[in-house]
């Protein structure tokens, strides 16, 4: 068997090269895109940050997505609803890392972990969805969510640094009312199925 030696101006940029990739390796560690089909446990790698989890599902039927944590053997579930969905969930930073999420589904499904700063910054919409706001000011903090529908409503503030507010909007069924959001806030999580509108 024939070997060959590197030399060790080759083994530097080697060496270079290796520690490069892990220092720009991305702050979330997880699978862009993870697919499936029915019931299944998505694996998304190891978060310890909060973050935005994308979700669509096929078919007809319920649905039922549930964090899983290192060590929480308890978690409350992202979303209960019925297929077809798409939209998004906010994912808080635990005291344990996020490894996966539990799937009830009926079809076709996908689980996309993005940062939280990858929120869109719109104004209406259908489905669940996390949205970022323009900056805002002292006078800024007034604003009317309204919603056109039968399901369940809750809207609630994240700040910056992705730590979640109380629910400034929790009802179900048609709803237009103005709301204040706490200062700091960044991002709005709304959880509602059918049209809506978040407006100054």
């Amino acid at each position: 068997m024939r070997t060959r030696r590197i030399s060790a101006a080759a083994l530097a940029v080697f060496l270079l090269a290796f520690n490069s990739t892990f220092i720009l390796a991305p702050a979330i560690s997880a699978a862009p895109l993870v697919e499936g089909s029915g019931n299944a446990v998505a694996d998304v790698g190891s978060i310890k940050k909060s973050v935005i989890i994308e979700f669509a599902f096929a078919g007809s039927g319920s649905v039922v997505v549930t964090p899983v944590f290192a060590k929480d053997k308890r978690p409350s579930p992202w979303l209960k609803s019925n297929a077809p969905l798409t939209g998004s969930v906010f994912a808080e930073k635990h005291s344990s890392a996020l490894i996966g999420a539990k799937i009830n589904a009926p079809d076709q499904w996908s689980l996309e972990v993005v940062p939280l700063a990858s929120a869109p910054k719109v104004t209406s919409g259908t489905t669940p969805k996390v949205i970022q706001l323009a900056k805002m000011t002292k006078s800024d903090s007034l604003r009317t969510f309204s919603y056109q529908g039968s399901g369940e409503v809750i809207v609630f503030p994240i700040s910056a640094k992705g730590m979640s507010g109380f629910p400034v909007v929790d009802s179900s069924g048609s709803v237009k009312k103005k709301v204040i959001l706490p200062r700091g806030t960044k991002f709005i999580s709304i959880w509602a199925v059918g049209p809506w509108k978040f407006k100054k």
